[in-house]
């Protein structure tokens, strides 16, 4: 785990949005996965690495599932390569690429057996988006520029790639593969819950990403429950549960801001899940606050989040 860098610690502990802040926390943390990747290579092959780990921005996802995995290519050419594209931030791109690599194969599966789907072979990649799914999206990426700048670039710095996908789950992202937004595409063909989908897997990246700095939670593996997933699952979950609550209540509450008359979600039902969000927020909030065991770091997240459900009009 990384330090703080003390001009971001404010960042680190916040539930709010600082540009700047976060494109420097995320390439600190793609940094440190570049570095690991250039020690794979022998000492006498590894020259002119430094200069290119330096301006490492955003690791492909193929190089930070190699890193996490232990299995970093020993080729001194293919890692320059792939570090000098990390030195490029391109926005959040559909991926439409071949089905077979590892990284996503593998990705896929572990997040169906994060949902308890031991079976393999049960999701499949989809490259080519029906049209409705399209049409869903750029209505989606329409509403959240407009509605939240700052979410917005958030997003395109911190994903890399959607990957749309047949089988059973709904959205998902996984360390392994940070980058990476994993969703079912049926489930996506609807405005409003593509949009919920980016703000939601954007959520789960920033605290992700905030978690490679610091720890929130003292007993993060003690069982609980939130309303997202109806099993019991880890506290680390129900935090990620309540942080993304919060990104979600305040994404809907500035859609409608800032379209009074209408827009690209115009007819749906907007009310009724920004309830949704609000209500799961204090669910997620009592439960925490019943079990969890907050570092001074979690409890000034904690606080921001407080900070949050009151914006909302939820009391905790």
């Amino acid at each position: 785990m990384k330090a703080i860098p003390a001009d971001l610690a404010e960042q680190v502990r916040s539930v709010g949005i600082d540009t700047g802040a976060t494109g420097r926390l995320a390439a600190t943390y793609h940094r440190s996965l570049a570095r690991r990747a250039v020690n794979q290579i022998e000492e006498a092959q590894r020259l002119h690495m430094d200069d290119l780990v330096r301006h490492t921005r955003r690791l492909a996802p193929a190089t930070v599932y190699s890193v996490y995995k232990g299995t970093p290519g020993t080729d001194p050419a293919e890692t320059a390569r792939r570090l000098q594209a990390a030195a490029e931030l391109a926005p959040t791109a559909v991926y439409d690429g071949p089905h077979d690599p590892l990284w996503l194969r593998d990705g896929l599966q572990e997040v169906l057996r994060s949902l308890n789907w031991g079976e393999e072979e049960v999701g499949t990649v989809v490259t080519e988006l029906p049209h409705q799914v399209s049409t869903a999206l750029e209505l989606a990426r329409q509403a959240l520029r407009v509605s939240w700048p700052q979410a917005w670039a958030e997003h395109n710095t911190l994903v890399h790639y959607l990957v749309f996908a047949q089988g059973p789950l709904r959205s998902a992202t996984i360390q392994s593969t940070f980058g990476v937004v994993y969703a079912e595409v049926e489930e996506a063909a609807d405005p409003l819950r593509m949009y919920e989908l980016l703000l939601h897997e954007s959520a789960h990246h920033a605290l992700a990403l905030r978690e490679q700095f610091t720890r929130f939670l003292d007993n993060p593996d003690t069982i609980g429950t939130h309303a997202l997933r109806p099993d019991p699952r880890p506290l680390r979950g129900v935090l990620h549960a309540a942080f993304v609550m919060c990104r979600m209540a305040e994404g809907i509450s500035r859609y409608r801001q800032s379209h009074p008359s209408g827009g690209p979600l115009d007819g749906c039902p907007l009310a009724e899940r920004g309830k949704f969000a609000m209500d799961s927020l204090r669910e997620a909030l009592n439960v925490l606050d019943e079990s969890a065991q907050w570092t001074d770091d979690g409890r000034a997240l904690r606080m921001a989040m407080e900070m949050c459900a009151e914006r909302q009009g939820v009391r905790s």
